[in-house]
């Protein structure tokens, strides 16, 4: 009898491992539209679940099994495999039970409820509605003839960049008010993206649960806390040795008794592109009064032909230098989890500021140096 009951039991163990939970989406809207296709998209490891359906009556419906809670999103007659932007789309948080969304017109308009993930980040878009109720034109829907006015482009951008750094208290105070949720900690894992804001993230992260802190986001969050510690404004800058795009070897060192910039950046990446003409417009106005930038590319070896042709492109007429390694050994020593990044260092060689992008740069530089 033990026999045969130890053999079900082995029998049973691969379908309780591979148990799933299932849930429900329902939407509803009065100006949804009978045809319109509403894609849902999310990740389950390394796998992309991708489903859609269409509206009939004003309403939709999505049931699904999961393994695994995780944010994922529903899209409005864009297909999301192929569309470069989604006009009308919304977050969502894949968690056992029935998840309904409410729209008064669009989708992304939509009162989420349901489940407890989807409570939590009802509360936060409710808080954030406010800001996201500003009029804040987006940079990458500006039409061609905006595009030739670089100071109109710049002014947008550094109304945008305000704008999304406006939400972040807003978050913080969610957070430090919810510790359980894993609305949370992806709310902290974007955040932390910004180093700058690491030492705030340190003191909400700290609140979380241990169950949170173990999840791939919390340890990544936790690296990039640790990384952020590397340096901090007031230290001495470290040293380190590229080479330039003619295979040159540079030394920071070597720009001792300057103002310096070291800017870290990469070809793909599109931030650092729309910040370039800003740290460019900085250069010029201050290149005559002892101040210079050292661009760091992240870049590697296979992509050498894209950073020489960005800083063509872009237009960049400082010194460039990279090692091109999968992983660049002066970003490591400098602790850098995401880009753009920068600190500016002082003629005695010392920090005294970092991650200062935008009007902050040029408010800085004005400040140190003295506007024209």
């Amino acid at each position: 009898m033990m026999k045969r009951f130890l053999l079900i039991t082995i029998c049973l163990l691969p379908l309780s491992l591979l148990a799933q939970s299932s849930f429900t989406i329902k939407g509803f809207g009065k100006a949804y539209k009978n045809g319109d296709k509403i894609f849902l998209t999310y990740r389950q490891g390394d796998q992309l679940i991708e489903d859609s359906t269409l509206v009939n009556k004003g309403s939709f419906e999505f049931r699904g099994n999961f393994k695994t809670k995780v944010r994922g999103y529903i899209c409005r007659n864009d297909n999301p495999r192929f569309a470069s932007e989604l006009f009308d789309s919304i977050d969502i948080y894949i968690e056992a039970g029935q998840i309904t969304l409410n729209s008064p017109d669009t989708l992304n308009n939509s009162i989420i409820s349901g489940t407890p993930l989807n409570n939590d980040y009802a509360k936060l878009h409710a808080a954030l509605k406010s800001l996201k109720e500003k009029k804040i034109k987006d940079p990458d829907k500006l039409s061609a003839e905006e595009l030739k006015d670089t100071a109109l482009v710049n002014l947008i951008r550094a109304k945008a960049q305000t704008a999304y750094y406006e939400t972040f208290p807003i978050q913080f105070s969610f957070v430090d008010k919810h510790p359980n949720s894993y609305v949370s900690l992806l709310a902290l894992s974007q955040m932390a993206r910004t180093s700058k804001y690491l030492p705030r993230v340190a003191q909400s992260f700290s609140k979380l649960s241990t169950e949170l802190k173990a999840m791939p986001e919390g340890k990544k969050i936790a690296k990039a806390i640790l990384e952020g510690k590397k340096v901090s404004v007031g230290m001495m800058a470290k040293d380190f040795i590229q080479n330039d795009i003619n295979g040159n070897p540079v030394r920071l060192s070597t720009y001792q008794n300057k103002y310096v910039l070291v800017d870290f950046w990469a070809s793909w990446c599109q931030p650092c592109r729309e910040e370039n003409p800003n740290v460019l417009a900085v250069y010029h106005q201050y290149k005559e009064k002892n101040f210079t930038v050292l661009s760091v590319s992240i870049d590697v070896l296979a992509n050498k032909a894209n950073w020489l042709n960005a800083i063509k492109e872009d237009q960049l007429p400082w010194v460039q230098v990279s090692d091109l390694k999968k992983e660049n050994e002066a970003a490591k020593l400098y602790g850098i989890t995401s880009i753009p990044s920068n600190v500016l260092i002082d003629p005695s060689g010392r920090i005294i500021a970092k991650d200062i992008k935008g009007k902050e740069l040029r408010d800085k530089m004005a400040e140190l140096l003295g506007a024209k």
